[in-house]
């Protein structure tokens, strides 16, 4: 709908806008200006049942004033009562059949209803009576054309339109668009290629093109396409990501690491859209490791970026933990603290960062002024008990986890509480105690998929009470979907009942999903691949395994020896 202002402007021109208004006394005439911009004023400000009646009061006094009758069609389809609106919006045109306006509502309301062929009657009507020229008509008639098979008449349309306006970027877009839906891609693209030899400067244009290279899988083309793009325009957001992400499938690792690099630097990018890519990238384990400089070199340009922002000093630490720097890690978390408004996941990190450094003062330090600040987080009791059993302190990490369980206030946050209690324990090698406290953990919540699956996996090890693992883990993967760790155990429950078939099924999910190429995943698919009597491939995998670092080694020798 146009914009309030402008309609109340065309419809306050009330000296024609019906048959019995002038024989209306000067009281009469002024209630209905008066309800009329109330209607107005109403559906400007999305009140479309006050606009409605207000509206409803003008029309009561004139049935016939085409503006009342035009506004009150606009706000019931605003308000989503279509239906209702359409004998407004017609007897608008019914009054006044020249004004565009309304025919424009009138055919877009037909359209709404799927009544195409009243559509296109109208529209081809409009544009055929000539008079002031509506672009919005001639893309109307020409999408009724294609939705009728009419395609060619449809581009014709939109030709004519740009005969009398110039190619604006509208009509060649949807020209564009109607020759690619109709998979007429070689038309589409000679189409394209006019419109950027004729404006060669155009960024979109040729954006376009290259997507529609893209599309052909002409890479050689979309590529030095994306860069003229990069050439005309080097702050160019959308030409960067889409140059990179080539790069990326092609397997040029350093051409897409200096384009990401470049788009990295663009302050018009999201930070949101340069954190997930650096992310995706670093769960990549291998292309991480391989490509520690320049990962360095983003999180770096991230830093000079937004030296303040949390999300990134998070970032860098991260990485520079992962290098084997946790001091300069540590020191760019602890200057980001010491400035205002620190963040949860800034203690955290440091808590993280200390334990790696086998810190317990220093991880009791960073937890007492973390819970100073957020006294009843759970999550920093448990990174807390998490951090001292990493530094073999298990008698610490326990008193932590009884502690967080006097601060607990609800019962899914008790059960994490206990699963992390079953954790410890399981590490220690009690049994008895880690099933007794994944007990009390499902107690308190049925729903803990973390506990389900972490008991379903223990059980399966110990080869006890399979088909009650069984139902836990299935139950842990309807509750974290997607999950490949938990596929993992699913499928490896299923190995352990002999049921392979189903097991290989259930990893052929897990394997795709697990973006750190887990050893422990390859291990098992080499596993269930073997007792399926595959042994090629599953020597395929147990190698993978040891290249992702499974250990002792000999587990892999062993079974590689079988297939010798």
């Amino acid at each position: 709908m146009r914009p309030a202002r402008i309609l109340l402007a065309l419809a306050l021109s009330i000296s024609a806008a019906g048959s019995g208004y002038a024989q209306q006394d000067a009281a009469a005439r002024d209630s209905l200006v008066v309800h009329y911009t109330d209607g107005v004023r109403l559906a400007a400000g999305e009140r479309y049942d006050e606009a409605v009646r207000a509206l409803e009061r003008a029309l009561a006094l004139d049935p016939d004033h085409a503006p009342s009758l035009f506004q009150m069609a606009g706000a019931l389809t605003a308000a989503g009562e279509a239906a209702r609106a359409l004998p407004f919006s017609t007897r608008a045109v019914e009054i006044d059949p020249g004004n565009s306006w309304y025919r424009m509502q009138q055919g877009r309301l037909l359209v709404g209803l799927e009544r195409y062929g009243e559509a296109l009657e109208l529209f081809e009507g409009s544009v055929a009576a000539g008079g002031t020229f509506d672009p919005d008509n001639y893309q109307m008639l020409a999408i009724l054309y294609y939705r009728n098979g009419r395609t060619d008449d449809a581009l014709a349309t939109l030709d004519s339109a740009a005969v009398r306006m110039g190619p604006t970027p509208g009509i060649v877009e949807m020209k564009r668009g109607l020759l690619i839906e109709a998979d007429r891609i070689d038309e589409a693209v000679a189409v394209t290629e006019a419109y950027v030899a004729a404006a060669p400067y155009d960024e979109e244009n040729r954006l376009a093109l290259a997507q529609i290279y893209a599309y052909q899988r002409r890479d050689s083309l979309q590529g030095e396409t994306l860069k003229q793009v990069v050439e005309i325009n080097p702050d160019n957001a959308e030409a960067l990501g889409a140059l990179a992400d080539l790069y990326m499938s092609r397997g040029q690792s350093a051409l897409y690491m200096a384009t990401l690099r470049q788009l990295f630097t663009l302050p018009g990018v999201a930070l949101e859209t340069k954190i997930d890519r650096f992310e995706t990238l670093a769960l990549n384990t291998a292309f991480y490791r391989n490509h520690y400089f320049e990962m360095g070199q983003l999180a770096l340009a991230l830093m000079a970026a937004y030296p303040g922002d949390p999300r990134v000093v998070e970032l860098y630490a991260d990485h520079a933990a992962r290098g084997g720097e946790p001091e300069a890690a540590l020191t760019a978390v602890k200057n980001r603290l010491a400035r205002p408004d620190p963040t949860l996941g800034l203690y955290m990190k440091a808590i993280e960062i200390e334990a790696m450094m086998g810190r317990s003062d220093s991880v009791a330090l960073w937890s007492d002024r973390a819970l100073a600040i957020y006294p009843g987080e759970i999550r920093i009791y448990l990174l807390r008990s998490s951090a001292l059993q990493y530094m073999e302190r298990p008698r610490e990490a326990q008193k932590t986890l009884a502690r967080a369980l006097k601060v607990a206030t609800t019962d899914s946050l008790r059960s994490e509480i206990h699963g992390a209690i079953g954790t410890l324990w399981h590490e220690e090698g009690n049994l008895r105690k880690t099933f007794a406290a994944y007990e009390k953990a499902l107690q308190c919540s049925s729903e803990n998929a973390l506990v389900l699956n972490n008991y379903a996996y223990f059980l399966a090890l110990e080869e006890r009470e399979l088909d009650r693992a069984r139902g836990m883990a299935q139950r842990a993967v309807g509750l974290s979907e997607n999950n490949p760790s938990y596929l993992d155990t699913y499928a490896w429950v299923l190995y352990k009942q002999g049921d392979y078939a189903e097991a290989r099924r259930v990893m052929q999910q897990a394997l795709p999903l697990d973006r750190e190429q887990s050893a422990e995943l390859m291990i098992h698919y080499g596993d269930i691949l073997w007792a399926l009597g595959e042994g090629f491939m599953a020597s395929v995998y147990w190698k993978r395994a040891r290249k992702a670092g499974w250990e002792p080694d000999g587990d892999i020798e062993e079974r590689l020896g079988r297939t010798e």
